[in-house]
């Protein structure tokens, strides 16, 4: 299957460069726009905190959809995803649902999700701590919010809660507002890998095409010199 892909016609390459390179660009111009709202978000204080029942929608937030909300937490479906592949772990998340303040009970479907990518210590869940609610932990949670699209967190809780028609994702700064809003500078990576692998994909496309033009000719010469 690996070498199908070095075998195919030219203009494949030479069509898949320009694409490659343009879809660096893409990925410039949206890291490059993710940055500024970073550095937005930094140049003033965190949102004032606010209730869960106050988010109406995924854009609730400040700059960077930055959010500080007051909700309470159900810790006994509190669960870890582990995503493996061949035995090796490929990523690990954590995922909580979070229910307003003041509920009495976590009877009502779930309306946010807390999610921290990664290993979390008890340490850094405590730093969100507030007080106790009625049936679990009230956490104040400075961090992005996200809409409802979030495969991995119904693939977590869907057996186990009942998630509410379009839920929220609110995921935290762990490691502090100033190192988790920094700029990442990536941007500029994405150009110069389109660059590379357009590259190398247009010249390999310019070699393959000279190889088989250079087959083709030496089979006409050959039937050619038959035919005389």
């Amino acid at each position: 299957m690996l070498f199908r892909i070095f075998r195919l016609p030219p203009i494949v390459y030479f069509v898949l460069a320009p694409a490659l390179l343009a879809l660096g660009i893409v990925m410039y111009v949206y890291e490059n726009g993710r940055d500024a709202e970073r550095t937005a978000a930094l140049s003033h204080d965190a949102p004032a905190m606010i209730e869960l029942a106050e988010i109406t929608s995924a854009e609730t937030g400040n700059d960077f959809n930055e959010v500080t909300v007051r909700a309470q937490v159900d810790p006994l479906n509190m669960i870890e995803l582990v995503k493996t592949r061949r035995g090796r772990e490929r990523g690990r998340k954590l995922f909580a649902p979070l229910y307003p303040a003041d509920a009495a009970d976590f009877s009502a479907p779930a309306t946010a999700i807390l999610e921290i990518d990664g290993r979390v210590s008890d340490d850094e869940l405590g730093q969100f701590y507030l007080e106790d609610g009625a049936s679990g932990p009230v956490l104040v949670l400075n961090g992005v919010l996200e809409s409802s699209f979030n495969s991995d967190a119904r693939e977590a809780l869907e057996n186990s809660v009942a998630l509410a028609d379009g839920f929220y994702t609110i995921k935290p700064f762990v490691n502090g507002r100033e190192v988790d809003l920094k700029p990442s500078g990536n941007a500029s990576i994405f150009v110069i890998f389109g660059l590379i692998l357009a590259a190398l994909l247009g010249g390999y496309g310019f070699l393959r095409k000279r190889y088989l033009d250079k087959q083709r000719a030496e089979e006409e010469a050959y039937y050619e010199a038959g035919d005389a």
